[in-house]
């Protein structure tokens, strides 16, 4: 009868206790740090996320899931205030990507058509040379291409092609950009 007391209290409070106090840490306290180094250092090691270099994530980013160890952000980009990252899935950032604030990365949502709501995860890819503007949402199961650029605001609910410009609710092609060149960002400068 205590084995199962004790099982029970696990379930029901000690495993929802830790998980709410880890992702608690991690978003008002880790995530307000004011050193860039010590945050940057706790998202590398303790939450097993990969950083590149040069990369600046500020202070107010908040991040959810199971899969954080599955979260990889390349060099040179700039992750500002309010970012939101759910990462269900692996969510895989690539060199020289620029967010506006508030921008949210949903790679979990729920099967509307399932009794259950049963939980559907896939990933998120950005490639190089991407500008999300500010509070645009991305949804599971996307890919942006390379030198895309999403407007603010927009909902992006599918694949992105290299070099075009997307916005609305749902994302849908603007334009083609004028540029295919791209110069690595001089930081410090």
């Amino acid at each position: 009868m205590l084995k199962q007391i004790r099982s029970w209290l696990n379930i029901k409070l000690a495993i929802p206790l830790v998980g709410f106090l880890r992702t608690w840490i991690l978003n008002v306290i880790i995530g307000n740090v004011p050193l860039a180094a010590v945050r940057n250092a706790y998202y590398r090691h303790v939450c097993g996320i990969s950083i590149g270099n040069n990369t600046e994530i500020w202070t107010g980013v908040r991040f959810t899931g199971g899969a954080m160890d599955r979260i990889s952000i390349g060099d040179h980009c700039t992750i500002p205030h309010y970012t939101f990252f759910v990462a269900g899935d692996s969510i895989v950032i690539g060199n020289n990507v620029v967010f506006g604030h508030g921008v949210e990365l949903y790679t979990s949502d729920h099967d509307p058509d399932d009794p259950h709501f049963s939980r559907r995860d896939a990933p998120i890819t950005i490639h190089d040379n991407v500008w999300i503007g500010s509070s645009a949402i991305i949804l599971k199961g996307v890919t942006i291409g390379e030198g895309a650029v999403v407007a603010a605001g927009a909902v992006v609910t599918r694949d992105v092609d290299a070099f075009t410009i997307v916005g609305g609710n749902p994302a849908k092609l603007i334009r083609e950009r004028g540029t295919r060149v791209f110069k690595q960002f001089p930081y410090g400068k």
